[in-house]
């Protein structure tokens, strides 16, 4: 799939020579981390194919050349962006996991920190959904999915467990668990975005974990028998 238009072709790097000057690691990194803040508002606002690599740059007081150092093409300033931001929510979920907490209460810390994320970073649902549409084959799933070999299923299965261990769990697959969990979520901060609606991440919080932990049956039909 192409990437730009035929009349908008592909932004690249502009070639340099002659020696440059010596390298700061820590201006660079402090420098990389204010081109992905601007890129990442600028995509979020006006979409991957609007935002123009120039317009990123003159926010920064800098030329599109200083960008394209660090990052060689547009759509390798767009997928660091977004990496950025699921690095920053798999730590922030990745905290929650590794807390000491009856495992109850870090399902509903959980739901209230993946929800409260977004609420502060409104932009980051944006940009992943703009990736989902435009860049398929790079789209990865936000948190919840678990792969044999991903770091994260490691630490979701060690959860799972002493979950199913306090007994008041039924036993269930651990990917039925997170997928649902997951989709729950995932569609809550997207009716968010798209709706513009003012949200509240504590009482939607509540909300999910209510109907995921004691469902919408009164406990007399719960339990096989009549209202």
């Amino acid at each position: 799939m192409p990437l730009e238009s035929p009349d908008r072709p592909a932004e690249t790097v502009p070639q340099r020579s002659g020696p440059g000057r010596p390298r700061n690691p820590e201006l660079e990194a402090r420098r990389k981390e204010q081109i992905l803040d601007v890129a990442g508002r600028e995509f979020a606002r006006y979409g991957f194919a609007n935002t123009q690599v120039q317009t990123i740059a003159n926010h920064l007081g800098v030329g599109n050349g200083t960008v394209f150092r660090y990052f060689e093409t547009k759509e390798k300033l767009f997928l660091a962006a977004v990496e950025r931001g699921l690095l920053e929510l798999n730590a922030e979920m990745d905290a929650v996991l590794e807390a000491t907490l009856d495992p109850l209460d870090q399902m509903l810390l959980a739901i209230r920190t993946y929800l409260g994320f977004f609420h502060r970073r409104p932009e980051m649902a944006e940009l992943f959904i703009q990736e989902r549409a435009a860049f398929p084959h790079h789209h990865r799933p936000l948190y919840f999915a678990t792969k044999d070999d991903d770091e994260h299923t490691c630490k979701h299965r060690e959860f799972f467990g002493r979950l199913m261990a306090t007994g008041r769990v039924r036993p269930m697959p651990i990917e039925r668990l997170f997928a649902v969990v997951g989709d729950l979520l995932y569609g809550t901060i997207l009716t968010n975005l798209l709706s513009a609606r003012p949200a509240d991440p504590e009482s939607q919080a509540r909300d999910v974990a209510d109907v995921i932990l004691n469902g919408i049956l009164n406990t007399s039909w719960a339990d096989g028998g009549t209202p």
